[in-house]
């Protein structure tokens, strides 16, 4: 290797070690900040950690035998001065100097990538607390187990997963799997979002969570709750059209994870539904009516919420439900595999007629298989998509009046339809 501080040109060399001091400079800061304010005794500070980012840098700049002689060098002075702490007081600051070294080193080679971890070290030390504790009172063991979990899947079993239709263009592992993933990760979301959040939107989230699941599941348990008498249509509405929000996010979702192509053109439609749907489910909840009853049985909800977050804190709970997520899944490929079938047997009438019932039930699997089929420029396909989410959002609204009764159906039922609409006209004028 060639003695670069020889070849190299004196403002590449003052910019390389102007690198290596900006990184030295900005951990070290770091450090003396959280010596001083935790009146921790440590062996190195603010100049320390810069002269060790230096001292990568100007050895690597010599040769990679000083290179990796200093390296050595910084390593044993790490060890000495954690042999010397008189009480154990964490290992955090050696490594952190000893990285300072290579960060100093790596300005040599790539100064953007230097100055990135020089930053990412700094937020690491920076968010000692913080991390402290999340680590050890806001992460529950739950979490922590269905996290790693879920990171098991993404980086072990997914690129491990044969990516092979094995009848047609359905049935194949690897898609079936990343479905899989991605109904984990948005249940994940949702349940971190019903952690973030405060407890006045628990009837927003709830709604959005369980529509990740079955929207139409969700709009006939809110429609029995009117029916019993135990809620408001109005308020329940409003949640039905939140779940409604899910499906639409979830089919974005799932479009994406089979054609891009096609997810580019359901995007600003499925947008444009979504904005619709929110507004008026926003003005259902917090209506002025609605927002005086509100008030009036704040006191009886905050014991509730109240008795729901003891009984959360008490309970192993999950992030998300794998059987759950299974059973859309293998449901969302079964109807993929029917759909398919259908067209092999009818051709495009059996396509639609196959988009048409599944639609009934799962709108997801429906789409899923009929983007799978071909590009934008098949009107088939077109048509059957935009009958696909009528006969959707219809079955929602005859769920929601055989399920809620006449008054929950007309709170529901117009916002439904009209955000349909919308869609499709979007839809259909973005392909002419």
């Amino acid at each position: 290797m060639e003695i670069l501080i020889q070849t190299l040109s004196f403002p590449a060399l003052l910019t390389i070690l102007a690198s290596a001091l900006g990184c030295g400079l900005l951990i070290g800061l770091e450090r003396q900040r959280n010596n001083n304010l935790d009146s921790e005794q440590s062996f190195a500070g603010l100049r320390s950690f810069t002269i060790c980012a230096l001292f990568g840098a100007l050895c690597f700049l010599i040769h990679l035998a000083v290179g990796v002689i200093g390296a050595i060098v910084v390593s044993m002075f790490s060890y000495y001065g954690l042999s010397q702490q008189k009480q154990d007081i964490g290992t955090t600051t050696e490594l952190a100097f000893v990285m300072t070294y290579l960060i100093g080193a790596a300005c040599v080679f790539n100064i953007p990538l230097a100055a990135c971890l020089a930053v990412v070290l700094t937020l690491i030390l920076f968010g000692k607390k913080g991390l402290h504790h999340f680590a050890a009172h806001w992460i529950k063991d739950y979490e922590l187990r269905d996290g790693v979990f879920l990171l098991a899947l993404i980086l072990i079993a997914l690129p491990l997963t044969p990516n092979q239709a094995y009848w047609g263009s359905v049935l194949n592992p690897y898609v079936i799997l990343k479905l899989l993933i991605l109904i984990l990760v948005v249940q994940s979301l949702a349940h971190i979002a019903k952690r973030l959040l405060s407890s006045d939107k628990a009837i927003i989230l709830s709604a959005l969570a369980s529509g990740f699941v079955s929207s139409t599941a969700t709009i006939a348990s809110l429609g029995m709750e009117v029916r019993a008498g135990k809620a408001s249509a109005k308020t329940n509405a409003g949640a039905g059209l939140f779940s409604c929000v899910a499906t639409l996010v979830q089919l974005l979702i799932i479009v994406l994870g089979v054609s891009f192509a096609w997810f580019k053109i359901l995007v600003i439609p499925s947008i444009v539904g979504i904005l619709i749907l929110v507004l008026a489910a926003l003005y259902l909840i917090y209506g002025s009516s609605q927002v005086q009853h509100n008030k009036e049985s704040e006191p009886e909800m905050l014991r509730v919420e109240a008795n729901e977050s003891a009984a959360l804190e008490n309970t192993d709970s999950r992030m998300f439900s794998l059987k759950q997520a299974a059973i859309i899944a293998i449901t969302l490929t079964l109807i993929q595999a029917l759909v398919y079938g259908l067209n092999l047997a009818l051709g495009d009438k059996g396509l639609i007629l196959g988009t048409l019932l599944a639609s009934l039930f799962e709108v997801h699997a429906a789409m899923a298989t009929v983007v799978m089929q071909g590009n934008i420029d098949n009107l088939t396909l077109v048509y059957a998509v935009v009958i696909g989410l009528s006969a959707h959002a219809i079955s929602k609204c005859v769920n929601a009046f055989l399920t809620g009764g006449w008054k929950y159906f007309l709170y529901f039922a117009p916002t439904q339809l009209l955000h349909m609409l919308c869609l499709i006209a979007v839809l259909l004028f973005s392909l002419r």
